[in-house]
């Protein structure tokens, strides 16, 4: 193991006291202020602080050097393992240890199943399970929102995320799809753009609540405008506009969305397959009428005509026009009623 690590490092473990570190970055981590996210950022050899100094902060904002998380993370992991072979579960000091764990290894199993372990011997009492349940929410959803690449994208966090919600709905307390979809989903697909793991969560939200999905749709409807090149995005808006249930509704927004993609499309001269692949998809969905289908293929063939070297079937007007009149009778079935 010790091979592996830098000198630099190496020096420092032995030179800085490093039960000093973990507990003022673990006890950042564990005692945030209530209904307020984190946004943390690493510090590379650049911005050296000075002696005894472990992080900046500056309300939400948090910035942490990368060798004092690597010093912390050393402690935690000999943390996790005393309590692994002692077998007690019920320490809250665990928490500590693997909020560090998982701030410096988001794909970190061990320490999100001990969690999940910690947090189910917690609501075993009789404490506020609401208060409980939250307080994890906000743990998670700071590192999903963070300025951290790996983090907004990890499987780990997004399946812990899921896991968590269900414990929600066990407890009978309530979780806005539509504020997680606008201020975590979002957010998170904006620091990793092409974000599938976050949008693939914000369907699993919206599945759960249905209700919610035109003014969803509307929300990332303005996403999309903003961040045009994103495919994850898009794919979500059509999943959205199809899961609102009044089918009247459900038309007429999808017509009002279709309708403004077109013009900017039009106006801005967006060729990228991202935004080509939603209108084609909604296309063949049967919520837009004839004359909305034909300004479709109109435009199709005026912006395929300034990028002749695109010569992909569906981007020609012929075939486009075929694509979608093949698909367009038989995805009418699947469109909810």
């Amino acid at each position: 193991m010790t091979r592996s690590l830098d000198k630099d490092i190496l020096a420092h473990l032995k030179a800085d006291d490093l039960n000093r570190i973990y507990e003022d970055i673990s006890t950042l981590l564990t005692d945030q202020p209530e209904n307020e996210l984190l946004e943390i950022e690493f510090l590379g050899k650049s911005h050296p602080l000075q002696p005894g100094v472990n992080y900046l902060r500056d309300g939400t904002a948090v910035a942490i050097p990368k060798l004092r998380l690597a010093q912390a993370f050393f402690v935690a992991r000999q943390k996790l393992k005393g309590y692994q072979n002692s077998g007690s579960i019920n320490d809250s000091k665990i928490g500590h240890a693997t909020a560090v764990l998982l701030l410096m290894d988001p794909e970190h199993l061990t320490a999100a199943n001990t969690r999940k372990r910690l947090l189910i011997s917690t609501l075993e009492g009789n404490g506020p399970h609401e208060s409980i349940l939250r307080r994890e929410k906000q743990f998670v959803d700071s590192l999903l929102t963070s300025r951290l690449h790996r983090h907004t994208k990890s499987p780990v966090l997004w399946s812990h995320r899921r896991w968590l919600l269900h414990l929600f709905v066990a407890h009978d307390v309530f979780v806005d799809p539509q504020h997680d979809i606008k201020n975590i989903v979002m957010v998170a697909g904006t620091r990793h753009p092409r974000n599938y793991t976050a949008w693939h969560h914000a369907r699993f939200l919206l599945d759960r609540h249905p209700t919610f999905a035109e003014p969803v749709a509307i929300d990332v409807k303005d996403f999309c405008l903003k961040n045009h090149t994103d495919i994850s995005c898009w794919s979500f808006l059509v999943h959205a506009i199809c899961k609102i249930e009044n089918k009247e509704n459900r038309t007429k927004l999808c017509s009002s969305i279709v309708a403004e993609v077109l013009h900017i499309s039009d106006s801005l001269r967006w060729t990228n397959e991202s935004v080509w692949v939603f209108l084609r998809s909604i296309a063949v969905t049967g919520l837009i009428g004839d004359q909305q289908f034909e300004s479709f293929l109109a435009i199709n063939e005026k912006l395929v005509s300034i990028t002749p070297e695109d010569s992909s079937q569906w981007r020609t007007l012929e075939g486009a026009r075929r694509w979608c009149e093949k698909y367009r009778l038989s995805s009418e079935s699947n469109v909810a009623e």
